[in-house]
């Protein structure tokens, strides 16, 4: 399973950030709207993401969200290409939360900088450093950590509050 370290914070606002990552040399890839449909589960977390344009995903992930610093998924993706999937994994499972959001996506060497403003909760800053999935070396899970502290840096100023959890447990609370 490929695996992502993760960053998230609650921030006031996206228009600066994005332009100080652009300064930084991240490359703008486009803005996404994106529908998260979260079904009940045992273990982990099982989403349909039904991105406008795109196909559909079916994403499972286990995350450690235990460290307040950072957190590092694995993660399984499948294509959807008949969203009525949706609808049967709703009545077998239930639905969990839907998370509704706009996404600035950008990148920066293998990190994926999210600039989501999601409906409900408010705006926020998201970095996935991508491993290449190779989990025996401690060179490139060093060089991915060091990124990861690189971002972090960068967004400080901007920063509200740490996030340490799935957007859907925050909309569970809301």
């Amino acid at each position: 399973m490929p695996k992502n370290l993760e960053f998230k914070a609650q921030v006031g606002e996206l228009d600066r950030p994005e332009k100080m990552f652009r300064e930084k040399g991240a490359a703008f890839q486009g803005t996404l709207r994106q529908r998260d449909t979260y079904f009940n589960v045992a273990a982990g977390r099982l989403k349909l993401r039904e991105t406008e344009g795109r196909e559909a995903e079916l994403i499972f992930y286990e995350r450690d969200e235990s460290l307040p610093a950072e957190m590092e998924s694995r993660y399984s993706i499948v294509q959807v290409p008949d969203i009525s999937l949706k609808e049967f994994l709703a009545k077998a499972l239930g639905i969990r939360t839907v998370v509704e959001k706009e996404r600035r996506l950008l990148l920066l060497k293998n990190a994926r900088i999210h600039l989501d403003d999601v409906k409900g909760l408010g705006t926020f800053i998201e970095f996935e450093v991508v491993s290449g999935g190779d989990t025996s070396g401690t060179a490139d899970d060093e060089a991915d950590a060091a990124l990861l502290e690189k971002l972090k840096g960068y967004a400080e100023a901007f920063v509200r509050k740490e996030i340490n959890e799935s957007y859907s447990d925050l909309m569970m609370r809301a």
